[in-house]
Parts: structure tokens; C-alpha cells; sequence
């Protein structure tokens, strides 16, 4: 019985992260082409919109390299490959993605705050240099060379991998090493999920602040897409991010096997969700792309009207 229930559960999930998979990476397309067509607007024009740029694309790169491999798992219960290879790179490419979205969805906040309540300063070049490239280079490329070290070269343990289980059971440093899984839960994760709610909660306090001292309300035309595009991204990174950090954290400080069948069956799979929903997402914090679709809906439907109908002829009596 457990074996089948284990069975159904897999398949469960194994159908709901593939319903979900394919709108999410022709949402993902769609967007691209919206950034490349209008490249001088939305990119060089908009630096603060190369955040999200960096998201999507961790968000790409998780549906199309992965999750598939999630995905194999769920649907046939063996991994793809059953090599010591296979298993520390999957481990690794899961690891840097999942850490990588979540420290750039934290930055994304921190920065946001500097384009909405001190745009002038951010349009000086030693400011945008020193405070939006160099921030978001350090993001993209720490976590990778982090996980490359202490998963393809481990100190103090050897990796040994069940190739029976998902992800081979994880690397050694998880359980092993006394002093990395707490530093990876809480600098990486908790820290970061930390940052979101604090800068969400300071968003309010300072725009209701302004408010009150200017004795009227704030530029809302202005800053009210970067507003939204903050309210919108981090409150999906609270949402689905949060069981798993709490309860990692959690694990990593006091119980190692505090809701372990939780975690481990459930609250692990959300992370992917937030993947899937980032493009729409996107989109619905940014009018100019949600006017674009509704034209097209619009000369659809004119089309549609357009074409002339035929109707069936009464019967000559």
C-alpha cells in the first residue's frame, strides 16, 4: 500500500508540473520577444528591468533543463542517469537555480527601493555601476561557483548517491558537514526571504511616510510599474517560498527531521511553481505589455467579426 501510494503521489505531482510547464514556456517566449522588440525602451532605457531579465532566465533555464529531469523522475520513479556524473550536476544545477532566483528576487527588492525613492541618484553612472551592475553580477555568479565547490569537491565527506530516490538523495555537505547546511539555509534562503518581507513592509511605511510629510499623494504615474512589478514578484516568492525555508531552517538548527515527509513530498515541489507562475507574473505588472496582448485579443476578435457569416436558408413554403 505504501508503495502505491508513493506511486500516486508521484504521478499526482508529475501531472500538475506538466499541465503547468508548457503555458509557463510559451509565456516565457512571449515575454523574450517582447524584450528584444522593444530593446531600446525596456532595456537600455530601463535598467531597472534587467533584474527581471536575469529572473526569467533562471526561470527558463529551470522548465528546460531541471525540471525535465524532475519531471523523468516523477513519471518512470529512477533518475535519468545513474552515474555519479549525472547525479552531482543535477545536484548542482538544482541547487544554483533555486538559490539564484530566490537571492535575485531579494536584491530585486533592495533595489527597487533605490529606483522609486532615489531615481535622480540612480541615473549617476558611478551609482548605477556601483549599486545596480556590480550587485547584480555578484548575484549571478556566487551561488554557482558556491555549489561547484562544495558539491563536485566536498572537504570533509564523500558523495554518495542513491540513485533510487530524487535529486540521488542530495549531496554529502547536507548531511555530513556541521557547519554548511546551517550557513546555506540561513545566509542563502532565510536571510534572503528575510529581505523580501522587510523590504515589502518598508515599501508601505515609506510611501505612506511620503505621503503624510509631502501632505499629498506620490507621483503614482511615474512609479507605480515598479511598484507593482515589486508587489507582484515578491509576494509569489513569500507565498510559495516560505514553508520550505521556515521548516529548512528549522531542520537546519534544531531537528534535522522536523516535517521531514512534508518537506520532502510536498513543500520542496513549490519552489517550481514559482517558476511557472514568474512569466505571468511578469506580465501583469507591466501595463504595456498587458495593452499589447489585449490589442491582439482585440484585432482577433474584429477579424472574427469580420468574416462574413452564413446562415441556413428558410424553407420555401
Amino acid at each position: 500500500m505504501a508503495d502505491d501510494a508513493t506511486e500516486s503521489l508521484r504521478w499526482t505531482k508529475y501531472v500538475v508540473l506538466q499541465s503547468t510547464i508548457v503555458p509557463s514556456l510559451l509565456c516565457d517566449i512571449y515575454v523574450f520577444i517582447y524584450f528584444i522588440r522593444h530593446w531600446q525602451k525596456e532595456i537600455v532605457k530601463s535598467p531597472q528591468h534587467h533584474v527581471i531579465i536575469c529572473m526569467l532566465i533562471i526561470s527558463f533555464l529551470q522548465k528546460t533543463t531541471d525540471a525535465p529531469l524532475l519531471l523523468f523522475y516523477l513519471r518512470w520513479g529512477e533518475n535519468f542517469q545513474q552515474t555519479y556524473t549525472f547525479c552531482a550536476a543535477w545536484n548542482w544545477l538544482d541547487c544554483t537555480l533555486t538559490g539564484c532566483a530566490i537571492q535575485l528576487a531579494a536584491w530585486f527588492c533592495i533595489e527597487r527601493h533605490l529606483f522609486i525613492f532615489h531615481s535622480q541618484l540612480m541615473k549617476k553612472k558611478w551609482c548605477s555601476i556601483l549599486f545596480h551592475y556590480i550587485p547584480l553580477f555578484v548575484y549571478c555568479i556566487y551561488l554557482p561557483i558556491f555549489y561547484a565547490v562544495v558539491i563536485f569537491f566536498p572537504r570533509q565527506c564523500t558523495n554518495i548517491w542513491d540513485y533510487s530516490v530524487v535529486f540521488c538523495g542530495g549531496a554529502c555537505y547536507n548531511y555530513s558537514d556541521p557547519f554548511l547546511p546551517t550557513f546555506d539555509w540561513l545566509f542563502h534562503y532565510a536571510l534572503s526571504l528575510l529581505i523580501i518581507l522587510f523590504a515589502n513592509l518598508l515599501l508601505f511605511y515609506r510611501v505612506i511616510y511620503q505621503k503624510l510629510r509631502q501632505l499629498r499623494p506620490i507621483d503614482w504615474h511615474r512609479q507605480r510599474r515598479m511598484i507593482i512589478q515589486l508587489l507582484f514578484i515578491s509576494t509569489t516568492f513569500i507565498i510559495l517560498q516560505s514553508p520550505s525555508i521556515v521548516i529548512g531552517v528549522i531542520e537546519a538548527l534544531w531537528s534535522p527531521t522536523f516535517a521531514f515527509d512534508i518537506q520532502y513530498n510536498y513543500f520542496a515541489y513549490l519552489y517550481y511553481f514559482i517558476n511557472q507562475l514568474l512569466p505571468f507574473v511578469i506580465i501583469g505588472s507591466l501595463p504595456n505589455m498587458r495593452k499589447e496582448i489585449q490589442q491582439w485579443f482585440q484585432r482577433i476578435k474584429r477579424r472574427l467579426d469580420e468574416q462574413p457569416r452564413i446562415y441556413p436558408g428558410r424553407p420555401i413554403a
